[in-house]
C-alpha cells in the first residue's frame, strides 16, 4: 500500500458577534480549535491572519493550539459587536494513495468553538485563565472535490444567548509523497498533537532539516512507487480541477445575488 500526504487548508473567519440576552456585562472572547479524527494521522498548524502567536487584547493569537480571538466588551442588549478575526488550520494527512478521494471523505473534522467572559478588567492580563461559560462544536464534512464553504450563524446556550456568524472554507491544497513524519500515538489520544521538532536531536541535525523542519522525510524515487505515482497523477489532476471549475461556475451566481460595491 502506498501512502500519500495530503494537505487541507481550513480558513476560518468569526464575523459579529450579536448579543441577544446576555445576563452579564463585562468582557467577552471566542476561542476557536479543530480536531482531527484520531484514526488518520496527521499534523496541525494554526496561524491567524496576521501570523501573530501572541494573544493580545485587540488581536487574535494562538495559544495552545487554539486561537483567541480579540478581547470584545458588551454592554447593552442586542448589542452588535464585529469581530473580524480570521485564521487558518492547516491539516498535513497521511492517505492511503489507492483511496485518497474515499479516505479524505472520511475524515471526521469538528470546529470547536468556546465562549470566554470575565467583568474583571484585571484578569484580562492572564487570558488563559478567563472562565469558560460556553461551547459549540461544529461537524464539518469535507469533500475533495467540492472543498467546504458554509457560512452559519451559531448560537450558544439558554443562560448566555449570543451568536456569532462564522465563515468556514476548505479546500485540499496538496497532494503529494510524505515529506513529514507522521507520529502514530497509542489507543485513546489525539494523533498529531505532538510535534516532532520539539524532540529533535540537536546534534543529529541536518540541512534538510534546518530548510524543511526536523519532521521532514526526504523523498525516495523507486522502480515500487513509480507505479503507484502514475496512477495516482490523474485522480490528482480532478482534485484540484474539480473545486477551481465549481469555483467558476458559481462565481456568477453570486455576483447577480449580491449588490455592486461602491467602490
Amino acid at each position: 500500500m502506498s501512502e500519500v500526504q495530503g494537505t487541507l487548508e481550513f480558513s476560518v473567519e468569526l464575523h459579529k458577534f450579536h448579543n441577544v440576552d446576555l445576563f452579564q456585562r463585562g468582557f467577552y472572547q471566542i476561542r476557536a480549535g479543530l480536531k482531527v479524527s484520531p484514526r488518520v494521522p496527521h499534523r496541525l498548524i494554526v496561524t491567524t491572519q496576521d501570523n501573530t502567536e501572541e494573544c493580545g487584547l485587540s488581536s487574535a493569537g494562538v495559544y495552545d493550539g487554539a486561537v483567541f480571538s480579540r478581547i470584545f466588551q458588551i454592554l447593552y442588549r442586542n448589542e452588535e459587536i464585529t469581530v473580524n478575526d480570521c485564521m487558518i488550520f492547516k491539516v498535513h494527512l497521511l492517505l492511503d494513495g489507492e483511496r485518497v478521494e474515499e479516505a479524505l471523505s472520511e475524515v471526521d473534522f469538528q470546529l470547536k468553538l468556546d465562549l470566554h467572559f470575565t467583568d474583571s478588567e484585571q484578569q484580562l492580563a492572564e487570558l488563559a485563565t478567563v472562565p469558560l461559560i460556553s461551547s459549540r462544536t461544529l461537524s464539518l464534512h469535507f469533500h475533495p472535490r467540492r472543498g467546504l464553504h458554509h457560512h452559519v450563524p451559531v448560537m450558544f446556550d439558554y443562560f448566555h444567548l449570543s451568536v456569532i456568524s462564522v465563515s468556514v472554507h476548505a479546500s485540499l491544497v496538496a497532494l503529494h509523497q510524505p515529506l513529514i513524519s507522521f507520529a502514530r500515538s497509542g489507543k485513546g489520544s489525539w494523533l498529531g498533537k505532538g510535534s516532532p521538532e520539539s524532540a529533535a536531536d540537536p546534534s543529529a541535525v541536518t540541512v534538510d532539516n534546518l530548510v524543511f523542519g526536523a519532521g521532514y522525510c526526504k523523498p525516495v524515487i523507486s522502480e515500487v512507487l513509480q507505479p503507484a505515482a502514475l496512477r495516482l497523477g490523474p485522480n490528482a489532476r480532478g482534485h484540484f480541477v474539480s473545486p477551481s471549475c465549481g469555483c467558476q461556475q458559481y462565481c456568477p451566481l453570486l455576483a447577480r445575488v449580491f449588490p455592486v460595491s461602491p467602490r
